[in-house]
């Protein structure tokens, strides 16, 4: 499957829309893989609290991708 239509600056652009259409068929073919419970992959962050030496940063910025903007469609 051709990921090229990510790229496309306007999200209103026929090639936008149908890569979209293209990928919400492919995962709903392809469902969930069951051991992904931590989303890390899409901005969940990993929490190793156990080592005594961790730091607790409260104004970091979470990562955003620009590609959430197809939920956002959805």
């Amino acid at each position: 499957m051709s990921r090229r239509w990510i790229q496309n600056p306007n999200r209103c652009a026929d090639e936008y829309l149908d890569g979209i259409e293209d990928f919400i068929e492919f995962a709903l073919r392809n469902g969930m893989i069951e051991t992904y419970s931590i989303w890390n992959l899409h901005g969940e962050q990993l929490y190793h609290a156990s080592s005594s030496n961790t730091t607790r940063m409260d104004n970091v910025e979470p990562i955003t991708d620009p590609n959430d903007q197809v939920m956002d469609i959805i």
